[in-house]
């Protein structure tokens, strides 16, 4: 996300490790959908909160947030 102010922009990094199985099944979907796994896996965590949000009844205003990010993991 792009801050005017440089102050207010956060900076975070995870590492996340998966079972082999899993790991190999997100290459495989990565590479069929022409991303990248990092992508992937942020492009579903996305949708999956987008959707807990609408069962919220918030589901609105947070697409529009998210509008755009949810490319591939949309067509999974």
């Amino acid at each position: 996300m792009a801050y005017d102010n440089k102050e207010q922009r956060r900076v975070y990094r995870h590492t996340v490790r998966f079972k082999k199985a899993d790991d190999v099944l997100l290459a495989v979907l990565a590479d069929r959908l022409g991303v990248q796994k990092a992508t992937l896996i942020q492009n579903m965590a996305l949708l999956a909160a987008e959707k807990e949000l609408q069962k919220l009844g918030l589901g609105g205003m947070a697409q529009q947030a998210t509008q755009g990010a949810l490319g591939a993991a949309a067509r999974c």
